[in-house]
């Protein structure tokens, strides 16, 4: 990535000037030149291709060695930058940003004036860096430094201490997730290691054992479980504990998971901090905590989140859509368009037939075909395929052969259709979009106010608008399932969740739900993963055990076993179980009822009431002409 270069950020004379003479017998001569034999072995099978970054402090011993190392750099062309560091001012800052390797090394002659180094900015200290410590210090110093904040959330870090003679040095690394604070690793004489051992070993492959704390809470399906009275979590299950699990089992440690408090996910406060799980992970109290948490820029500001182990999208649970009345089975069979067609075609053919017959001079519109109720009953006969007037002229036979086939034709796609909207249900159309929801007098719930940020930066209107439409509650959700039933509400959450809940509490044996889970649109897909400590270590230990799970599937099988479980258990709600009842079947035959057949004793009492009411206007117009005095003739 860099070509052979050298950055010198001091120059020879005044780092000379600033760390103190140079004595070639000073009592750490020997100690120096084993430290740059041994840099030197390390660049060359260890450090290939790297940065390096020389933070040197005021005293002889640093001086010494940091010139003798600022000759190798230039000897081996390599890119570095060398800086004093000023105890107790300002943070040192990098003069690049951290490449794919960083090799960080650090003199000093006595460790504890470390301290307020490492307590220093975060921002300035390099995680995922490699750190080469040398120094005149005891072990027992070392066993003080090694256990600093920032030591124990980084991975790579080795100390070169005095061996028993002046051309030993003793090589150390720290432990994480340990009781023991130091390793032992080898010894350098000069400047060639004793042994070959691997001076950069996998810490965190096999936490032997190591109970870490979890943080989660109740949230189905990702987590179920029983707290007691401390807040420890018993007969823990779910998808989210299985990914746990899993982790746990490929890094060698023992979950121990706990409830974070009554704030569950958290939210900001005004002063910046944050609450609930989110927070007390930022401040170190847990190692991990997992709940169907949604990966989002704003929390990952106070944690470090794993890469997700599932994708969801946000979803609305809505109610089923309703059953239409059986009598408006009738207006099934055609569409609008169609009914439509067939009307104008009607009022058409009454007009054109008599005219035609009219026109001819036929002497079968001398009888009542001359009108035009004759004649529209004629029509409406043909297309009921019940006409009885057979016409006796060819023009009329050729045009009443066409006008019987149409009717036919009418009649049987009618009536075969029509059997089949009898045999089924017909309803109303569901939900299938936000805008409806929001045109809608449903409000709409959430666990928490998380989903009010997500409508205000929405560039969606209708999202935009289901902030006013919004209610959030928790710890119990049962109530407002209930209300979901009963076309009160809509549920939103992520599609897992809702699944889950329309499966184990909303649908009954053969299958049946008063719910419907809208999927044709949805709030912008989330992945969920795991908290983690800010810069935590494990990170990457915990991404390639989530990456199997994810190319082996397992987190599907996990959903699919939770669910399987629920729907078994039967969690039914009182007053939401689906009351509609189909008749008996036999041999895949339903007997029609006189629910099925409304229709037709519907159109029979129209027919009735419109004969009554022409007969009520014909006697009461034939009362009027009576009692209508006389006019003389003229």
């Amino acid at each position: 990535m860099f070509g052979p270069s050298v950055v010198l950020l001091i120059g020879l004379s005044a780092m000379v000037a600033s760390l103190g003479p140079r004595r070639q017998t000073s009592v750490w001569d020997v100690q120096a030149s084993s430290a740059k034999n041994a840099l030197d072995r390390l660049a060359e099978e260890q450090f290939g291709g790297c940065s390096f970054v020389i933070l040197s402090t005021d005293d002889p011993f640093s001086a010494d060695v940091t010139l003798r190392l600022v000759d190798l750099m230039v000897e081996r062309r390599l890119l570095y930058q060398v800086s004093v560091m000023t105890l107790g001012g300002q943070s040192w800052k990098p003069l690049w940003r951290p490449t794919n390797c960083d090799i960080y090394i650090i003199i000093a002659q006595d460790l504890v004036l470390l301290k307020d180094f490492l307590d220093a900015d975060d921002d300035a200290w390099d995680w995922r860096g490699r750190y080469v410590f040398l120094s005149q210090s005891s072990k027992f110093d070392l066993q003080r430094i090694a256990v600093m904040y920032k030591l124990q959330k980084t991975v790579d870090v080795l100390f070169f201490l005095p061996g028993r003679t002046e051309n030993e040095l003793t090589l150390y690394t720290h432990q994480l997730y340990s009781e023991e604070t130091i390793k032992f690793l080898n010894v350098w004489r000069h400047g060639e290691p004793v042994t070959l051992v691997d001076v950069f070993p996998d810490k965190l492959r096999d936490l032997k054992g190591r109970e870490l704390r979890v943080f989660t809470f109740n949230h189905a399906p990702s987590v179920f479980s029983d707290v007691d009275k401390d807040g420890f979590l018993h007969n823990v299950s779910g998808i989210d504990i299985r990914v746990v699990q899993a982790i746990g089992r490929s890094l060698n440690f023992t979950p121990v998971f706990q409830h974070p408090g009554p704030a569950r996910w958290g939210t900001i406060l005004p002063n910046g901090t944050h609450t609930g799980m989110v927070g007390r992970i930022s401040n170190d109290e847990a190692e991990m905590g997992v709940g169907n948490v949604f990966v989002t820029e704003v929390r990952a500001r106070y944690i470090t989140f794993s890469i997700p182990y599932d994708y969801e999208r946000a979803c609305f649970l809505t109610p089923s859509p309703r059953e239409l009345p059986r009598w408006m089975a009738l207006t099934f069979p055609f569409t609008l368009n169609v009914w439509l067609l067939l009307i104008v075609t009607v009022a058409s053919l009454v007009v054109f037939v008599p005219l035609f017959g009219k026109v001819m001079v036929l002497e079968e519109f001398a009888g009542d075909l001359h009108s035009l109720s004759g004649t529209f009953l004629y029509i409406v006969a043909l297309f009921c395929n019940q006409a009885t007037i057979l016409p006796s002229r060819t023009p009329m036979q050729v045009m009443a052969s066409f006008l019987i086939m149409s009717g036919f034709l009418t009649a049987v796609f009618y009536s075969s259709n029509l059997k089949a909207f009898m045999m089924v249900n017909a309803v109303e159309q569901p939900y299938t979009s936000i805008q409806q929801i929001v045109e809608s007098d449903y409000a709409v719930g959430g666990f928490s106010d998380f989903w009010r940020a997500i409508f205000d930066e929405s560039a969606n209107e209708n999202v935009k608008k289901l902030g006013q439409k919004f209610f959030s509650f928790f710890p119990d959700i049962t109530p407002y399932l209930t209300r979901v039933a009963s076309r009160q509400v809509v549920l939103l959450e992520n599609t897992q969740h809702l699944t889950y809940l329309q499966e184990s509490y909303l649908t009954n044996r053969i299958g049946e739900s008063p719910v419907r889970l809208m999927l044709e649109e949805c709030i912008n897909p989330f992945g969920i993963g795991a908290l983690l400590r800010r810069n935590s270590p494990l990170k990457d230990h915990v991404d390639m055990a989530i990456l199997r799970m994810r190319e082996a599937g397992l987190v599907d099988k996990y959903f699919e076993e939770v669910l399987l479980k629920g729907h078994s258990e039967g969690h039914n709600i009182d007053n939401v179980e689906s009351d509609n009842e189909e008749p008996a079947t036999a041999q895949g035959v339903i007997a029609l009822t006189l629910e099925h057949l409304q229709g037709a004793f519907l159109v029979l009492g129209l027919g009735l009431f419109a004969a009554l009411c022409v007969m009520l206007t014909e006697a009461a117009t034939a009362l009027c002409n009576c009692l209508r005095p006389l006019q003389p003739k003229a």
